[in-house]
């Protein structure tokens, strides 16, 4: 892949490119894309029997290609963009064939092979169409970076931030305080124009420093409304709670599947917590917490023993309720609480109906009783739920997007220590409403780079290099 600055000085050229735009693999279906100026020209010239039509719409056409060194004629439906209605604002044409991976490479050869003429595609980079539709305005930011999420996204949480991201809530909340500051920054200059009359105060260092203060509590409020997107990759985590000797590391490794921890009659056999990763259906992955069992601590080191026990359990994703089926307890249930039945081998029927009908899982770590069950609703409840690292999934916060807004706050913090110190003096003259005026300006700068007004090449080429070729 070119070096970022060159990259992309590569996505902004006009010049034709082209891609195998499909999954990897065989399927019935495979997708060849080109998009550029000279793209209806290029495929008539090499590709297509007869004449592509320059209209919008499907065509079913004949498409020669090389294979083996035998030239085959092949069907293909070409799915035609004229520009500047497509992705990437330029001529686009998709061709749907056979999902062969020979014959998909074939059609990508046919338009870059050089020796055919001089007029020819070129191999795409990773991420080259969606960075032209991104410069040529057709897609934002928030749209690119949403398709980033997408193409990397391992389950449902994760499309849905991408969802969101799409939607621009982030932006919204950076327009919001551009707004806000634009309108005491239009004050504070006012006041610097007119500094020499004295009928005229255009606003007070109290009300300019209260002013940044309300904005930076609205901007802070909403970033903590956030989803670190570095949060979308943690696993959820699910701990194990329950009284001494409830069966508790008896699932753990019914959950796992093999014996990772020891387990014994005895009361009191789990002392600290134990980690793994988790299986569960669907190709999800979770971090399953075995905890000591509840008791009463009879030392201080118990004592705090079982504090941290509950604190892990509190920060879980998802919290297992562990209560022996024979036990006469009420289930327990929440947002983030499943109530889990165990040893129901042991169990009387009066104890089966009782806990069948207060709901929960049932199981049997001896038998294997219910275990299938609880792993399918463990996966239902992280996907079905949204949940990523604690807490209900919220818009979700990028890096590029935190470093700004924390650039923001801090640029905001200074104008309003700056204000509040004028105030304090009681103070009022150009050279500190300069100063200020200078770090709220400052501080719209760095909004922009969240509401998509400044975007750095540097940011551009991290970000569509994570895209597969063909995006």
């Amino acid at each position: 892949m070119p070096e970022p600055a060159n990259w992309v000085e590569t996505a902004s050229a006009s010049d034709a490119i082209t891609a195998i735009s499909s999954p990897p693999g065989s399927a019935a279906r495979g997708i060849v894309r080109i998009s550029g100026d000279a793209a209806f020209a290029i495929v008539n010239e090499r590709l297509v029997e007869g004449k592509l039509i320059a209209r919008r719409g499907v065509q079913s056409v004949r498409i020669a290609v090389s294979i083996c060194g035998q030239r085959v004629d092949v069907p293909a439906l070409a799915l035609v963009m004229v520009a500047p209605q497509s992705f990437t604002g330029q001529e686009t044409v998709e061709f749907l064939v056979a999902g062969h991976a020979s014959l998909l490479t074939a059609v990508v050869h046919a338009l870059c092979d050089s020796a055919m003429g001089a007029m020819c595609a070129r191999h795409a980079s990773p991420g080259e169409f969606s960075a032209r539709a991104f410069l040529g305005g057709t897609l934002s930011m928030e749209e690119a970076e949403s398709i980033a999420l997408s193409i990397s996204a391992e389950s449902d949480s994760q499309l849905d931030a991408a969802r969101q991201l799409r939607a621009g809530r982030i932006r919204q909340i950076a327009l919001k305080a551009a707004e806000e500051i634009t309108g005491l920054l239009a004050l504070v200059e006012a006041g610097i124009d007119f500094s020499d009359q004295e009928d005229v105060v255009a606003i007070t260092a109290v009300d300019l420093a209260a002013g940044i203060a309300a904005v930076q509590d609205d901007l802070s409020a909403a970033v903590n409304q956030t989803t670190p997107e570095e949060s979308l990759r943690a696993l959820p985590v699910i701990a194990l709670r329950g009284a001494t000797n409830a069966g508790k590391s008896s699932l753990f490794n019914a959950l796992l599947g093999h014996e990772r921890v020891v387990t014994s009659p005895q009361a009191g056999s789990t002392r600290d917590a134990i980690v793994e990763t988790l299986k569960l259906n669907r190709g999800r992955e979770a971090l399953l917490v075995d905890l000591p069992g509840i008791e009463d601590p009879q030392h201080a080191l118990a004592e705090q023993m079982q504090q941290l026990a509950q604190h892990a359990f509190d920060a879980a994703t998802l919290q297992l309720n562990c209560v022996p089926i024979s036990i006469d307890a009420k289930a327990m249930s929440g947002t983030r609480m499943m109530t889990v039945w165990t040893k129901s081998d042991c169990a009387d029927n009066r104890s089966l109906a009782q806990a069948k009908v207060q709901g929960g899982c049932m199981t049997s770590a001896l038998n294997g009783d219910g275990i299938d069950e609880l792993r399918e609703a463990l996966t239902a409840a992280i996907d079905d739920g949204g949940w990523v690292g604690g807490a209900r999934l919220a818009p979700v916060l990028l890096a590029r997007h935190r470093t700004a807004l924390a650039d923001a706050q801090t640029l905001m913090g200074q104008a309003r220590d700056a204000a509040q110190a004028c105030a304090n003096a009681g103070r009022r003259g150009a050279e500190p409403a300069e100063i200020i005026a200078m770090e709220l300006r400052d501080a719209l700068n760095a909004l922009g780079i969240v509401a998509g007004h400044r975007t750095p090449d540097d940011v551009l080429a991290a970000l569509f290099a994570r895209f597969c070729i063909g995006k």
